[in-house]
């Protein structure tokens, strides 16, 4: 017996300890609930709250669903001509998730609107992927387009809510003919 409990003392010293451990988180009976887990499980039952039925859950949904500022083109100054100066950004406009329009030319050149609209161009360019952003002047905001073709302007709109936007904006460039 003595080499046994030399051999396998710590083995049964641990089931022994195993045993009793079990018995004492299940067997504990207190306000007709068994087990200590039983009985802490009941002090961390919570009720779930319904969040939705708070008063603003509304203008949080409104807020988180706001859109995104836009860019767009004003059609009515006419058509761009290659190899002739043209004010470029007096054409295109941003608009903010109130529906508030600012003149391109304002935001990005004159900046006369920092608190509420910033935009600037990140790149104009052929069809074929060419950049012609060099065409462009950030100085005065005209462009002289190199030849005829589609080009792509890719505008970056941010308003004062932070919310940023990347557009691109396909642009006929006609040939004049005399």
């Amino acid at each position: 017996m003595k080499v046994i409990f030399q051999e396998f003392g710590t083995a049964i010293i641990a089931i022994i300890t195993a045993v009793l451990v079990i018995g004492i988180l299940f067997g504990i009976s207190v306000s007709g609930r068994h087990g200590i887990l039983e009985i802490a499980g009941a002090a961390t039952n919570k009720e779930e709250v319904n969040y939705t039925s708070y008063s603003d859950f509304d203008s949080v949904v409104t807020w988180h669903n706001r859109t995104k500022p836009v860019a767009g083109y004003t059609a009515t100054f006419g058509r761009f001509f290659a190899i002739e100066n043209a004010s470029f950004l007096e054409r295109y406009y941003a608009k903010d998730m109130e529906g508030s329009i600012y003149p391109m030319d304002e935001v990005i050149i004159a900046k006369l609107f920092t608190n509420n609209m910033f935009g600037k161009i990140l790149d104009i360019r052929k069809a074929d992927g060419t950049s012609v952003m060099s065409a462009y002047s950030e100085a005065n905001g005209s462009i002289r387009f190199p030849s005829a073709g589609v080009y792509d302007v890719y505008f970056q709109i941010r308003d004062r809510e932070n919310l940023t936007s990347v557009w691109k904006i396909p642009i006929a460039v006609d040939e004049r003919r005399n």
